[in-house]
């Protein structure tokens, strides 16, 4: 029986990843709607400060999800998103990007979600990684693609990396315009009762990543669409607009000595 999204008694609820999807010493998370104070189309875990929130609401929600995660009150750190491919690390937060590349020790390092793809992208020794904001436009772009030659420069090969692709909107909610068909790779598309195509979001970015070396074994999509699941996920698509936002989390931890 899911939590009641209405409640606010609960904790703040994440998501995360099957066990060993990625490895020890890795923490990925995504919140859900489940655990927060917001009301109407923001109930009730919102952590957006500008869609139209109580801003008293946000900052109780966000500090029951900081609570729950163990984050910081200054955490986690996080960009600001454009929908791009630059990666930045944690001590450029703020700055224009859609992924943080980040190391064992570093601080929470977070990104903004409601229907774009959240990805972590772990090192086998989890000593490095990095975790990404993608939508159609990052996917298309290749920024899973950029985070992993840009790990592979640092010294870790693609073939050494886990992925998990968090909760995002599937191509059973996303019919998409000839703009966006004829931008993307046709094994991306299905057919739609719309009458339109559909885009694969998941299925172009895991694409991407094998393109890049990536051993498609290494790599654990998320069965949930964020448009299907109404009671635990935002979706900017299906609320036109109106509707909360989620934020997706990692931290390496440090190694020990």
């Amino acid at each position: 029986m899911s939590p009641d999204p209405n409640s606010r008694e609960t904790a703040a609820i994440f998501w995360r990843p099957r066990p060993g999807t990625l490895p020890d010493g890795a923490w990925f998370g995504v919140t859900t709607r489940f655990g927060g104070v917001s009301a109407g189309p923001y109930a009730t875990l919102n952590l957006g400060l500008s869609v139209g929130d109580q801003r008293e609401s946000v900052l109780e929600n966000r500090r029951r999800m900081r609570a729950e995660a163990s984050v910081p009150e200054d955490g986690p750190r996080m960009p600001r998103q454009v929908h791009g491919v630059a990666l930045i690390t944690p001590a450029e937060a703020g700055a224009e990007a859609d992924g943080v590349l980040v190391r064992a020790g570093d601080p929470w390092v977070g990104v903004t979600v409601a229907d774009c793809a959240p990805i972590a992208v772990v090192a086998a020794d989890a000593s490095r990684g990095a975790l990404l904001h993608s939508g159609w436009r990052g996917s298309r772009d290749g920024i899973a693609v950029r985070a992993v030659e840009r790990l592979g420069r640092d010294g870790v090969p693609a073939a050494a990396l886990s992925i998990s692709i968090g909760p995002c909107i599937h191509s059973c909610c996303y019919p998409v315009g000839p703009d966006v068909a004829r931008a993307v790779p046709a094994p991306c598309l299905v057919p739609h009762p719309s009458g339109r195509f559909a885009l694969d979001l998941p299925g172009l970015i895991v694409r991407s990543l094998i393109g890049a070396g990536v051993d498609p074994a290494r790599i654990d999509v998320a069965p949930e669409c964020t448009s299907c699941l109404r009671d635990r996920f935002y979706s900017h698509r299906r609320d036109a607009g109106i509707t909360g936002r989620h934020w997706a989390l990692l931290r390496l931890t440090p190694a020990r000595r």
